[in-house]
């Protein structure tokens, strides 16, 4: 009986309870990126539709740099589209381990908050405790996610004069969150079996940033992420012991 109690589909209020971690981290964040804007001559309500309607995370400071600095809307667009489309990943690797029928209408509302650190802590739940899943959890957890980072959003642009005088190291503490808690997630969805996807990545990513630039790095890095993953797949499929017992049983 409580092999089954703590199988039980999680609940709306579980996923708002569980995105504490990400609330306590987008706040600060946030909160940063409405100073910034305020900085670039943006109004604090301005900071606020951008959350709400890009909800891009760390690329809305690149957003108001570019735009504040007088370059065109369209190549900021460019660049941004550029920068997040490895959301585009996102959702078929979490639909390849959902294994119920998913509602249409709730997944396009926590799908458009799948922000690194929501498919994060989804991964790491379809992943050690699959049948905890659903998509209310999700929705919860986007939902509450979103509404932190709208809120920051909001609160920076209204006391951006308050805050600019705070020391530097502070700001830097602040931009260093974000990619803190992603890696934090990361490391807590890591199987051994990834190894030699992760590390080819990390390798062809650090040379291609030091010889060449970051923009580039990126994208070299998610080719060569992605062509690891096949090779590993279709090339040395055949050299994994679990996959070659399984095949001599059937």
């Amino acid at each position: 009986m409580s092999q089954h109690n703590t199988s039980q589909p999680a609940s709306f209020w579980q996923g708002a309870k569980d995105s504490q971690a990400i609330i306590f981290t987008y706040l600060p964040v946030s909160f940063a990126f409405g100073v910034s804007a305020t900085q670039f001559g943006f109004t604090p309500w301005e900071a606020l539709f951008l959350s709400c309607s890009m909800y891009a995370g760390a690329s809305q400071f690149l957003v108001v740099a570019l735009l504040g600095s007088g370059t065109s809307i369209w190549m900021t667009a460019l660049t941004v589209i550029a920068l997040d489309i490895r959301h585009l990943l996102y959702g078929p690797a979490l639909y390849n381990l959902i294994q119920d029928k998913i509602n249409l209408k709730k997944t396009a509302v926590w799908a458009w908050g799948l922000t690194d650190e929501v498919f994060a802590s989804g991964m790491i739940k379809l992943s050690q405790r699959r049948q905890e899943w659903s998509e209310s959890w999700m929705l919860g957890l986007s939902l509450f996610s979103w509404m932190s980072w709208a809120l920051g959003s909001l609160l920076g642009g209204l006391f951006a004069d308050q805050v600019s005088n705070l020391p530097q190291f502070l700001q830097a503490a602040l931009d260093f969150l974000l990619p803190a808690l992603f890696l934090s997630f990361l490391l807590a969805a890591f199987d051994k079996k990834y190894n030699f996807v992760v590390i080819t990545t990390t390798i062809v990513s650090a040379i291609s940033c030091y010889f060449i630039d970051l923009s580039a790095a990126i994208f070299i890095g998610i080719s060569s992420g992605i062509l690891a993953g096949l090779f590993k797949h279709y090339v040395l499929k055949q050299h994994d012991p679990e996959l070659m017992r399984s095949h001599h049983e059937s």
